[in-house]
């Protein structure tokens, strides 16, 4: 099998970059955009950048701002009738990943019958869409902007399931980001970290993900903790954005693998953030899969910063590289399941999610019910 790369759609990024939306959305053709968004994105007066641009381009627009974290099917059906009601032709998604993923999902119901919930499936297929779509990240962590993928929560079935679609453009402006409070920018950086480690660990892995990975890993190493202390340093901004523009590109193809797995499980039964899921699942991930890729595990090292003498086992190398992932967690305000009041029994009772989940297929390491007991309950136990 011959590895495959991808890059879904072009890229603008820049401190005021969102001050070209108006324009690009014209040169597209279209005449009316819905900005799809969170509440408190708009509350924050993050959405009225985008409209200021819209409005100066003399481009009509309606807003969206149902969405919420981890978005059910419900949220993306309501959304894509407002935007069939209003006439709009293109979509933008203004926020985190639950934004751009529900602009994404929504994109679908614009030239397909609904609900949503007939395209989103447990192993995701791809859906041809024709609407422009235009994403634009608040936060450095889900790479979204820069993936096909969408997830959308199926409440009924306690799932998180996806659904590929064409995506037209990103815009990434780091200035967005500068309002993050901490707690935030920390689990958003930690999910890009996750995404980066993932595409270099993957069984789908290639050179070129390799590469985006390998220099998102360095700049989150030396730029999140500057951003979680100084939340208006626009240059560390810039570095995370970067970070993990290029870790969603890095995962595009791979795709990520078991500490994904577990993440979903942490958010459907817990429904905590999914970054802060992603950095509990990441140090133990990287300890299980380190001796089957020493290689790759000595350039995630080597990327962290980490002193190397060029003698360690893999299985070292899982250790060191899983020490400083949790150093780095404890720096930026990660909590740990015990401390976040959630009981050790209850984690280990997700062992059949992690089964199921077709993340798990992608680890180098045979996921069976022994090595997702044990990789749960170091989770737990570890941090």
């Amino acid at each position: 099998m011959y590895p495959e790369f991808s890059i879904p759609a072009p890229i603008i990024f820049g401190n005021g970059a969102v001050s070209i939306l108006g324009e690009r959305v014209k040169d597209m053709g279209c005449k009316k955009v819905m900005l799809v968004c969170e509440k408190g994105v708009e509350d924050a007066g993050i959405v009225k950048k985008a409209a200021a641009s819209l409005e100066s381009a003399g481009v009509e627009y309606v807003i969206f701002n149902g969405v919420v974290a981890d978005p059910p099917d419900s949220t993306v059906d309501e959304a894509g009738s407002i935007a069939l009601r209003e006439g709009v032709d293109c979509l933008v998604g203004v926020g985190g990943g639950s934004s751009m993923d529900t602009a994404k999902a929504a994109s679908i119901l614009m030239t397909n019958p609904g609900p949503v919930r007939n395209y989103i499936t447990e192993v995701p297929s791809f859906v041809n869409t024709t609407t422009p779509l235009i994403l634009v990240p608040t936060t450095a962590g889900t790479g979204s902007e820069c993936t096909t993928v969408a997830i959308i929560s199926l409440p009924d079935k306690n799932v998180k399931w996806g659904v590929f679609v064409n995506t037209s453009l990103a815009i990434i402006d780091p200035g967005l980001m500068a309002s993050l409070p901490r707690s935030i920018t920390a689990a958003t950086g930690m999910d890009a970290f996750a995404h980066a480690a993932e595409a270099m660990t993957a069984n789908g892995w290639n050179y070129h993900s390799n590469l985006f990975a390998e220099a998102a890993i360095k700049k989150i190493s030396e730029n999140l903790l500057i951003c979680c202390e100084e939340p208006g340093n626009i240059e560390a901004r810039g570095e995370m954005a970067l970070a993990a523009n290029w870790a969603g590109i890095a995962f595009n193809n791979p795709i990520t693998h078991v500490a994904h797995a577990v993440a979903d499980a942490f958010s459907v039964h817990f429904h905590t953030p999914h970054g802060h899921n992603c950095a509990l699942a990441l140090p133990e991930t990287m300890a299980l899969v380190a001796p089957a890729l020493p290689g790759r595990m000595r350039t995630i090292a080597a990327a962290m910063g980490l002193a190397l003498t060029g003698a360690e086992t893999g299985e070292q190398l899982g250790k060191l590289v899983a020490d400083g992932i949790r150093r780095l967690m404890r720096d930026t305000g990660i909590k740990s399941l015990a401390e976040m009041g959630y009981e050790r029994e209850k984690v280990m009772s997700f062992v059949p999610d992690v089964l199921a989940s077709h993340l798990s297929t992608n680890c180098p390491v045979k996921i069976d019910e022994k090595t997702a007991a044990d990789l749960l309950a170091a989770v737990y136990d570890t941090y």
